[in-house]
């Protein structure tokens, strides 16, 4: 634009007042380039309490737009004005809603600001973008809060708009709950929406497929077998250490999928297992001397009875219903015996070496490949089954079929749905909405007694209602009396249909089968 604004034919301003008196959504602007009291004072005998809005007034813009599309600016914001003949002002002179700095900023943005990507607005400050440089939302939260690329809109100040797509409809109200300029929208699913769609293709669902997979059977695990060598790195095959039985509180943490070898160095004793509660000790034996009381007792545990000598259980409560239990090495034990293989030390040698030798050997089932640490989950046929077991599990699918047809859908939803017949009397009495044209308010559906939740009601749920009468004609076509002139048994000869549970249906029925919250009247 050149100084004297020669080439200039659309112009800044801001509205004034936006107020007018025959509703054809004209504004009083002022043009940036103008000053309200010095225009004012060329205007002769100008009375402000009489002549705004009059043909005297200077600043009164007409939308550009046809009167059907109505978008009236509010006071302070942006607009761009247009003059027929710029060399006459103040004649035939229009308006455009002006630009906004952000999506956010729709419900109301001063004009200052507004100017952010016009050649004034390099020195305000730039407002969170909502996508990345490649059309990526930066946050998918914010996802279908505003139309897309493509898709025509009639937006709203705040939460309300309609949406037409190529193929779809959506008028919405309260998508979001809060449009803040620096903080990415969220979408408001309680929001209310009609919405129509064509699907160009029709889905059916097909016939079921079932499909057998094994899965790992998780159990919880309540007790736990700790064996414990104290002085690994002994080189002398002369060993201290205990066997102890614990009960192992069930978390998470300790079912059998998720306890592995090395959790024992996660457990704490007195808030992941308790004990123990039946323990043997051992002092100067041999490897093989604990070795073989280690399995006795991990034996005598399963089979629900320990004989072992000079030893004698505290209760034998203890290890009755046992199974399912983990033997596990001490947190101690495991810490020592698992050194890495790269240790060179003479006490770390020995402490891997005695480890192995232990670990290698402790079992319940000889045959077993699960060695030192294992999970003894059950028994089949009296053979205990070590590890987690696996069980089959049918998985049923339903294919979905698309066919080469079209389909329309319409959907109606908020969190109070009101389907209302001006012509329509129920019992309660009429319903009258007066007063509401151009919107019904809150206080109109909750309140009086005449108001609109009070005098409408809930519809059913034609299937539960179905399912009921059912019942009903069930009990009354084959109820027997058990002598004359007494009342029904309470279950019916042949099909069984009991009175208590038509009558639990009839006590949930207000809930179940009337919906509370999608009203007639």
């Amino acid at each position: 634009m050149d100084n004297r604004g020669t080439k200039q034919i659309i112009f800044p301003g801001f509205v004034i007042d936006n107020k007018d008196p025959m509703m054809l959504g004209r504004v009083r602007a002022i043009p940036e380039t103008e000053n309200y009291e010095d225009t004012i004072k060329s205007i002769p005998n100008w009375d402000e309490s009489k002549d705004k809005w009059s043909s005297k007034d200077p600043f009164i813009f007409i939308p550009l737009l046809p009167y059907f599309i109505y978008q009236v600016p509010k006071d302070s914001e942006f607009i761009n004005l247009v003059y027929q003949d710029k060399e006459a002002p103040y004649r035939n002179q229009y308006y455009i809603q002006g630009v906004f700095s952000s999506p956010m900023t729709t419900p109301f943005e001063y004009y200052e600001g507004a100017k952010k990507f016009l050649a004034q607005g390099e020195r305000i400050e730039k407002s969170l973008a909502l996508k990345n440089t490649d059309g990526t939302y930066k946050d998918m939260i914010s996802f279908g809060v505003f139309p897309e690329p493509g898709d025509n809109a009639i937006m709203g100040r705040g939460s309300a708009d309609l949406i037409v797509k190529e193929n779809e409809v959506l008028l919405r109200a309260g998508k979001t709950t809060e449009l803040t300029k620096n903080k990415f929208p969220v979408e408001n699913s309680k929001r209310a929406f009609l919405q129509l769609s064509l699907f160009t293709q029709k889905k059916i669902l097909g016939e079921p497929v079932s499909e057998v997979t094994i899965q790992e059977n998780v159990v919880s695990v309540n007790k736990l077998i700790i064996w414990n060598i104290d002085n690994l790195e002994n080189a002398v095959d002369v060993f201290n250490g205990s066997v102890g039985l614990y009960n192992l509180k069930q978390t998470e943490k300790t079912n059998s999928a998720n306890f592995k070898v090395e959790t024992i160095q996660d457990l704490s004793i007195g808030d992941d297992y308790t004990g123990p509660i039946e323990e043997i000790k051992f002092n100067a034996k041999s490897s093989n001397e604990i070795i073989q009381t280690i399995n006795k007792f991990i034996k005598g545990v399963y089979e629900g009875y320990i004989d072992i000598q000079d030893f004698v259980l505290k209760s034998p409560l203890s290890i009755e219903n046992a199974i399912p239990f983990i033997v596990s090495p001490s947190k101690i034990t495991y810490q020592k015996g698992s050194l890495p293989l790269s240790a060179t030390g003479i006490n770390q040698v020995m402490q891997i070496k005695n480890y192995s030798k232990f670990s290698t050997k402790i079992v319940l089932n000889p045959g077993a490949f699960e060695r030192g640490f294992f999970l003894v989950s059950g028994q089949n046929n009296e053979i205990p089954v070590i590890g987690p077991g696996y069980k089959p599990v049918t998985n049923t699918d339903i294919p979905p079929i698309f066919l080469n047809t079209s389909i329309t859908y319409g959907v109606m939803g908020a969190q109070r749905l009101y389907l209302l017949s001006q012509d329509s009397v129920g019992p309660k009495g009429p319903i009258s909405l007066s007063e509401t044209l151009y919107g019904i308010n809150q206080d109109k559906f909750i309140g009086e007694e005449d108001s609109i939740s009070e005098i409408t009601y809930p519809v059913v749920r034609g299937d539960l209602l179905m399912s009921l009468l059912q019942k009903i004609f069930s009990f009354l076509s084959s109820h027997v009396h058990p002598g004359p002139g007494m009342p029904p048994s309470q279950t019916s000869a042949g099909n069984g249909q009991t009175t208590a549970e038509i009558f639990s249906i009839l006590n949930n029925s207000e809930n179940a089968i009337l919906n509370q919250n999608i009203r007639i009247n």
